[in-house]
Protein backbone atom coordinates (compact mmCIF):
# COMPACT_ATOMS: atom_id res chain seq x y z
CA UNK A 1 0.00 0.00 0.00
CA UNK A 2 1.62 3.31 -1.03
CA UNK A 3 1.92 5.96 1.65
CA UNK A 4 0.92 9.54 0.93
CA UNK A 5 1.72 12.88 2.47
CA UNK A 6 -0.84 15.41 3.56
CA UNK A 7 -0.42 18.93 2.23
CA UNK A 8 -2.52 21.88 3.33
CA UNK A 9 -5.12 23.46 1.11
CA UNK A 10 -4.00 26.30 -1.10
CA UNK A 11 -6.22 29.10 -2.35
CA UNK A 12 -6.39 30.34 -5.92
CA UNK A 13 -7.11 33.94 -7.01
CA UNK A 14 -10.89 33.57 -6.57
CA UNK A 15 -10.46 32.68 -2.89
CA UNK A 16 -11.78 29.12 -3.18
CA UNK A 17 -9.58 26.30 -1.95
CA UNK A 18 -7.91 24.13 -4.53
CA UNK A 19 -7.35 20.45 -3.99
CA UNK A 20 -4.01 19.47 -2.51
CA UNK A 21 -1.77 17.49 -4.73
CA UNK A 22 -0.42 14.13 -3.66
CA UNK A 23 3.26 14.05 -2.90
CA UNK A 24 5.66 11.25 -3.57
CA UNK A 25 7.14 11.59 -0.07
CA UNK A 26 5.70 9.06 2.40
CA UNK A 27 4.14 10.09 5.71
CA UNK A 28 5.61 8.44 8.80
CA UNK A 29 2.67 6.68 10.48
CA UNK A 30 4.73 5.09 13.27
CA UNK A 31 3.91 7.75 15.91
CA UNK A 32 0.18 7.32 15.26
CA UNK A 33 0.45 3.52 15.49
CA UNK A 34 2.51 3.73 18.70
CA UNK A 35 -0.04 6.16 20.20
CA UNK A 36 -2.92 3.80 19.39
CA UNK A 37 -1.05 0.84 20.89
CA UNK A 38 -0.26 2.78 24.09
CA UNK A 39 -3.92 3.88 24.41
CA UNK A 40 -5.15 0.30 23.95
CA UNK A 41 -2.63 -0.99 26.54
CA UNK A 42 -3.78 1.64 29.09
CA UNK A 43 -7.42 0.77 28.38
CA UNK A 44 -6.71 -2.94 28.92
CA UNK A 45 -4.82 -2.18 32.15
CA UNK A 46 -7.75 -0.14 33.50
CA UNK A 47 -10.25 -2.83 32.49
CA UNK A 48 -8.10 -5.52 34.16
CA UNK A 49 -7.65 -3.40 37.28
CA UNK A 50 -11.40 -2.78 37.47
CA UNK A 51 -12.14 -6.48 37.08
CA UNK A 52 -9.56 -7.38 39.75
CA UNK A 53 -10.97 -4.77 42.18
CA UNK A 54 -14.51 -6.02 41.52
CA UNK A 55 -13.59 -9.65 42.21
CA UNK A 56 -11.45 -8.98 45.33
CA UNK A 57 -13.53 -6.79 47.70
CA UNK A 58 -11.14 -7.12 50.68
CA UNK A 59 -8.19 -5.81 48.66
CA UNK A 60 -10.45 -3.10 47.23
CA UNK A 61 -11.37 -1.96 50.76
CA UNK A 62 -7.70 -1.85 51.77
CA UNK A 63 -6.76 0.13 48.63
CA UNK A 64 -9.72 2.46 49.24
CA UNK A 65 -8.55 3.14 52.80
CA UNK A 66 -4.97 3.79 51.64
CA UNK A 67 -6.28 6.13 48.93
CA UNK A 68 -8.40 8.02 51.50
CA UNK A 69 -5.36 8.39 53.77
CA UNK A 70 -3.23 9.78 50.92
CA UNK A 71 -6.04 12.16 49.91
CA UNK A 72 -6.25 13.39 53.51
CA UNK A 73 -2.48 13.93 53.61
CA UNK A 74 -2.66 15.82 50.32
CA UNK A 75 -5.43 18.08 51.62
CA UNK A 76 -3.46 18.65 54.85
CA UNK A 77 -0.33 19.63 52.91
CA UNK A 78 -2.32 21.99 50.66
CA UNK A 79 -3.97 23.67 53.67
CA UNK A 80 -0.57 24.01 55.36
CA UNK A 81 0.92 25.60 52.24
CA UNK A 82 -2.03 28.00 51.98
CA UNK A 83 -1.57 29.06 55.61
CA UNK A 84 2.14 29.66 54.97
CA UNK A 85 1.26 31.67 51.86
CA UNK A 86 -1.23 33.81 53.82
CA UNK A 87 1.35 34.47 56.56
CA UNK A 88 4.01 35.46 54.03
CA UNK A 89 1.56 37.74 52.23
CA UNK A 90 0.56 39.45 55.49
CA UNK A 91 4.24 39.92 56.39
CA UNK A 92 4.98 41.48 53.00
CA UNK A 93 1.96 43.79 53.28
CA UNK A 94 3.19 44.99 56.69
CA UNK A 95 6.71 45.54 55.32
CA UNK A 96 5.34 47.54 52.37
CA UNK A 97 3.26 49.61 54.81
CA UNK A 98 6.41 50.31 56.89
CA UNK A 99 8.27 51.32 53.74
CA UNK A 100 5.48 53.69 52.70
CA UNK A 101 5.46 55.30 56.16
CA UNK A 102 9.25 55.66 56.08
CA UNK A 103 9.11 57.32 52.68
CA UNK A 104 6.31 59.59 53.90
CA UNK A 105 8.38 60.67 56.92
CA UNK A 106 11.51 61.22 54.83
CA UNK A 107 10.04 62.81 51.71
CA UNK A 108 7.74 65.39 53.35
CA UNK A 109 10.67 67.25 55.01
CA UNK A 110 12.62 67.03 51.75
CA UNK A 111 9.70 68.57 49.86
CA UNK A 112 9.44 71.35 52.46
CA UNK A 113 13.17 72.07 52.06
CA UNK A 114 12.79 71.99 48.29
CA UNK A 115 9.93 74.50 48.44
CA UNK A 116 12.01 76.78 50.66
CA UNK A 117 14.95 76.50 48.26
CA UNK A 118 12.72 77.24 45.27
CA UNK A 119 11.36 80.33 47.04
CA UNK A 120 14.92 81.51 47.70
CA UNK A 121 15.90 80.90 44.07
CA UNK A 122 12.82 82.79 42.88
CA UNK A 123 13.65 85.74 45.15
CA UNK A 124 17.29 85.73 44.04
CA UNK A 125 16.26 85.62 40.39
CA UNK A 126 13.87 88.54 40.87
CA UNK A 127 16.52 90.54 42.73
CA UNK A 128 19.19 89.92 40.08
CA UNK A 129 16.70 90.75 37.32
CA UNK A 130 15.66 94.02 38.95
CA UNK A 131 19.07 95.16 40.22
CA UNK A 132 21.55 93.93 37.60
CA UNK A 133 19.96 92.87 34.34
CA UNK A 134 17.34 95.60 33.99
CA UNK A 135 19.84 98.51 34.28
CA UNK A 136 22.21 96.84 31.82
CA UNK A 137 19.38 96.34 29.31
CA UNK A 138 18.19 99.93 29.82
CA UNK A 139 21.71 101.29 29.28
CA UNK A 140 22.27 99.14 26.21
CA UNK A 141 18.95 100.19 24.68
CA UNK A 142 19.66 103.89 25.39
CA UNK A 143 23.10 103.55 23.82
CA UNK A 144 21.62 101.83 20.76
CA UNK A 145 18.95 104.54 20.48
CA UNK A 146 21.57 107.32 20.60
CA UNK A 147 23.72 105.44 18.09
CA UNK A 148 20.82 105.00 15.66
CA UNK A 149 19.84 108.67 16.11
CA UNK A 150 23.36 109.86 15.31
CA UNK A 151 23.57 107.57 12.28
CA UNK A 152 20.27 108.82 10.92
CA UNK A 153 21.17 112.49 11.55
CA UNK A 154 24.67 112.40 10.15
CA UNK A 155 24.10 110.07 7.29
CA UNK A 156 26.32 110.61 4.23
CA UNK A 157 24.63 110.71 0.90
Amino acid sequence: MPEETITPYTFDESGSPSRPELSAEPVDKRPMIIGIIVAVVFLLIFIGLGWWLFTHPVSTAILRDIFIIFMGLGVFIIILLLIILIVITAYLVLKINDLIQLLDREIKPMLANLQTTLGTVKGTTSFISEQAVKPVISTASAFTAVNVAFKSLFRRK
